[in-house]
């Protein structure tokens, strides 16, 4: 595994790879995979699927780099780093959901070789954002395969937690937020990490996601966090059906049974819609947020996804 803050967009971003790095060469590599973020972004809640990901990949010979990406903003540079995520005051199209789209394409035309293909991975609104790029030739002629997981690509608002979301998670953080994590990050570090240990105790959350968690919790990072989760609210509303019908050879869907984002009506919906779509239904009781407990069974049911999909 190989990481580290690359300038995208003009956007200090984590970027972690297993495999090639992303400025290595490529020219002996016919096919890569990239994996965009659900929201929160940070590529550190990714590492155990990445990994596994790879690995399960590698046991059948298919050595495919695999390359994370997070998003803009979700994730700033260490403090000795010489460069700086720019505020969200002022900076608004940077981080809404144009300006991840943006971050995207930049990523794939600075970094992926045109004789490359791409298996794009996308977790949550990562999947969203895939059909975002599916409207660019140059990024959609580059596509091998689109594997959706869990995707909020409609209704996010009507949702149980779009819900719970906009009226009272909104609210709250509207009154409270600013205040509560500076107050929480003015606390001395062992007791920042203690209550997180407690939350992580409670929900049955690995304690190698501490790191990343202590960065979330940056007011930096939890404000475009939750300026983007708003953003989603807005526009993930009404299903692009054109987009579906035009690439579906290219789409294979994979939704949750307990998904307060994305119910299973949202899957029946799709199939009576499009009754040729290449979706699943999970028989695995694997969690929404997959990354924080289910990141193995995930990766090998991606990964045969994936071998179906090889040159």
């Amino acid at each position: 595994m190989q990481e580290a803050y690359v300038n995208i967009n003009n956007i200090p971003t984590h970027i972690i790879t297993w495999g090639k790095w992303i400025e290595e060469s490529l020219n002996d590599v016919q096919e890569i995979i990239v994996c965009i973020t659900g929201n929160p972004g940070l590529p550190g809640f990714y590492t155990e699927f990445g990994g596994a990901l790879q690995k399960e990949l590698g046991s059948d010979g298919h050595n495919l780099p695999v390359w994370v990406i997070g998003h803009a903003g979700h994730d700033d540079p260490p403090e000795a780093s010489i460069r700086e995520v720019p505020q969200l005051s002022g900076n608004a199209e940077l981080f809404n959901l144009k300006g991840q789209i943006d971050h995207k394409i930049d990523f794939i035309k600075k970094y992926v070789p045109q004789h490359v293909k791409i298996h794009l991975i996308g977790h949550s609104i990562g999947a969203w954002m895939i059909l975002q790029l599916l409207k660019e030739p140059e990024i959609r002629d580059r596509i091998k395969k689109c594997y959706m997981l869990f995707p909020t690509i409609e209704r996010m608002m009507e949702s149980p937690n779009g819900w719970v979301f906009t009226k009272v998670a909104m609210p709250l953080y509207s009154v409270f937020g600013y205040v509560f994590f500076n107050a929480f990050n003015w606390l001395p570090a062992w007791i920042r990490i203690f209550l997180i240990q407690i939350y992580f105790w409670i929900f049955a959350i690995p304690n190698h996601f501490l790191g990343t968690a202590l960065k979330y919790t940056k007011p930096s990072v939890a404000e475009k966090v939750v300026f983007l989760a708003d953003d989603e609210m807005a526009r993930v509303s009404v299903l692009q059906r054109d987009i579906i019908e035009e690439n579906m050879h290219l789409l294979k869907f994979y939704y949750g049974t307990t998904d307060g984002w994305v119910p299973v009506d949202y899957y029946i919906q799709l199939k009576s819609a499009f009754p040729q779509v290449d979706a699943q239904l999970d028989n695995k009781n694997i969690a929404h947020a997959f990354v924080l407990r289910h990141s193995k069974p995930m990766a090998s049911i991606v990964s045969n996804m994936i071998k179906q999909n090889v040159k």
